[in-house]
């Protein structure tokens, strides 16, 4: 669930962006945490094993290893769902550089960089 979470997040964020309508920087914050925390689980997966194999660290059914999403988590994936939502509405309703737009986006980005470091300290 936390990879197609992530891939279909971070393939609608890069969408968005090529097609010009969501600024670099957010982008890099919102792939970057999403590939932190990919890396991560795969890491702590990696050392619940007791004997690795292929098979189990790719295994579905085993649940040596788990990722509680905490509420800025959630909190995170809304504000990230609705950057990709307000940029692709921005040029429809011209709102484009408006500061509301801006001040969302803003906030949207610290909350990926806090929700991130909370992932990384539990």
């Amino acid at each position: 669930a936390v990879v197609s979470t992530q891939s279909t997040g971070g393939c609608t964020t890069f969408a968005v962006w090529y097609t010009g309508l969501m600024p670099t920087w957010l982008v890099f914050i919102i792939l970057g945490r999403d590939l932190t925390l990919l890396g991560g689980s795969g890491i702590a997966k990696y050392k619940s094993l007791d004997k690795f194999s292929l098979r189990k660290m790719f295994s579905f059914t085993d649940a040596s290893f788990e990722v509680k999403p905490g509420w800025h988590g959630k909190l995170n994936m809304c504000l990230q769902l609705g950057a990709v939502l307000a940029c692709l509405a921005a040029p429809i309703f011209q709102f484009q550089g408006h500061i509301y737009l801006d001040m969302y986006l803003i906030t949207t980005g610290v909350m990926g960089v806090y929700s991130l470091i909370q992932y990384i300290l539990t």
